[in-house]
């Protein structure tokens, strides 16, 4: 017993449990609730979804659905066991992408711990079941080949990933890097790296989208940063939650301009791979510091290129340290039995947190007695997707289908409450909205009948048209 529960054992059973939980507990968001129904319209059509179908002001356009294969997985999870079974594929993804960088990072486990422990919660805070955490696990996946040379394995890994997410970009980007690395440290691997990424670039063409896979790419990234989403921000300096992120990035630069020469002549390091690693880290720190959705991506990198730069061989801090093999196995077991009790709770009750019920039931029976066509904001259009099916949205956040003017049209409605041109417009005779904004107050002075409302939501019919009559279909 004292060879396996050993305290660096426990140390690190605990942390994995740690973020274990947090994984399995992370929120549904909005994009949770399209992703899944496009997933439904796949199983149901057996046919890849590439133009809208969902809403009524782009009706029928072109949809560039490069995340189609996460689409049909996860609805596949939430087909065999519902929300909880999606969320744990989800936490599993991202608690095994962790466990990648545990391999990654050398240096004794306290020292892994302690670095690990410091970026996890900045690290956590997207954390959502959307395709970007199967991203997460690829990329670790991706600097583990790369380190470990096995080169043969990376085309097969970018076809999988160019099917269910547009962060593949990421990892061409990490064969950039890789390949800058290897030319400098280990130049009898260039050719065979040289041939694995061209054969990754042709791997990620094998998708519905075909050679328009990179333009669509490009034009969706140039449309997001148009609209001014707020996960495509910058990340702040003020962020008490970003603190951790800011002060690796610092770190990464520092040690790499004091310590890169050297790694790139240490023979262990160049073993391990250490100066690729490096090298990716690098090449997403850009990514990060222009938009906080890319912070996750860089810290998980971050976490084993800060490893390798400061890397000893002993840790003198607990040497002769006294096991306790019978202490550390209970402290274990215990652990275990209040995370695996924790998550139970969590998703038996289900929690806030959560957001498995975003929407009001009651809101969304009124809605389906609300006349056509519907009016909403961009953040709640996915969850109408899901949970009112019967209504074709107005906006949602999918973002590659619809026009730029459009969505800022949208904002300058919700900003002035100017609403009767957009409405006539597109004909619109109902409105899902927040209780306090703008709109709803000025749809209410026109007006508008509230078929129903409490201190969230209002959902508003127009006086003057005629009312659906509610049907019976279950809701998803």
């Amino acid at each position: 017993m004292s060879a396996f529960f050993t305290f660096d054992r426990l140390l690190t059973t605990l942390l994995f449990l740690a973020i274990a939980v947090a994984a399995f507990l992370m929120p549904a968001q909005g994009d949770t609730w399209w992703q899944l129904r496009a997933g439904q319209e796949m199983w149901r059509t057996r046919d890849v979804l590439l133009r809208d179908t969902f809403s009524h002001t782009v009706n029928g356009a072109p949809w560039p659905n490069h995340e189609w294969l996460s689409q049909v997985l996860f609805y596949g999870a939430y087909e065999a066991g519902g929300l909880p079974l999606l969320t744990i594929v989800s936490g599993a993804a991202v608690t095994g992408a962790w466990w990648l960088v545990w391999r990654l990072t050398p240096g004794s486990t306290r020292a892994r711990l302690l670095l690990t422990s410091f970026v996890i919660a900045s690290a956590s805070a997207m954390w959502s079941p959307r395709p970007q955490v199967l991203s997460l696990l690829l990329l670790a996946l991706v600097v583990l080949l790369l380190c470990r040379r096995r080169y043969i394995w990376l085309p097969f890994v970018f076809l999988f990933w160019a099917n269910l997410h547009g962060a593949v970009v990421m990892g061409m980007l990490l064969l950039a890097a890789a390949l800058v690395a290897t030319g400098l440290a280990n130049r009898e691997d260039l050719p065979g790296l040289a041939l694995a990424s061209a054969c990754c670039l042709l791997a990620t063409l094998a998708t519905p989208l075909g050679l328009t896979f990179w333009t669509e790419i490009a034009q969706s990234l140039a449309r997001i940063r148009q609209l001014g989403i707020q996960e495509w921000s910058p990340p702040r300096l003020t962020s008490v939650s970003l603190i951790p992120f800011w002060v690796l990035a610092v770190a990464l630069v520092g040690l790499m301009v004091r310590h890169a020469r050297a790694l790139s002549r240490d023979v262990e390091a160049r073993r391990r791979g250490s100066l690729t690693v490096c090298a990716c880290a690098l090449t997403l720190l850009p990514l990060a510091v222009t938009a906080e959705r890319n912070v996750p991506p860089f810290l998980l990198l971050a976490v084993p290129a800060i490893g390798a730069l400061i890397w000893r061989d002993e840790d003198p801090v607990l040497a002769g340290f006294r096991q306790r093999p019978r202490l550390n196995a209970a402290m274990t077991a215990v652990a275990a039995v209040l995370a695996c009790g924790t998550v139970a709770y969590a998703y038996a009750k289900p929690i806030d947190h959560m957001r498995w019920a975003p929407l009001p039931e009651t809101s969304l029976t009124a809605l389906r007695a609300c006349p056509e066509n519907l009016y909403n904001r961009y953040d709640e259009g996915g969850y109408l997707i899901w949970f009112a099916p019967d209504h074709k949205v107005f906006l949602d956040g999918r973002q590659d289908p619809y026009p730029v003017d459009l969505v800022k049209e949208q904002v300058l409605v919700e900003t002035t409450g100017d609403f009767e041109r957009v409405f006539r417009r597109y004909d619109i005779h109902c409105a899902y909205v927040p209780a306090d904004s703008v709109v709803s107050r000025r749809l209410l002075r026109a007006g508008w009948t509230p078929l129903f409302r409490d201190s969230s939501w209002v959902v508003l019919a127009d006086a003057g048209a005629p009312r659906r009559i509610v049907s019976d279909r279950l809701q998803p």
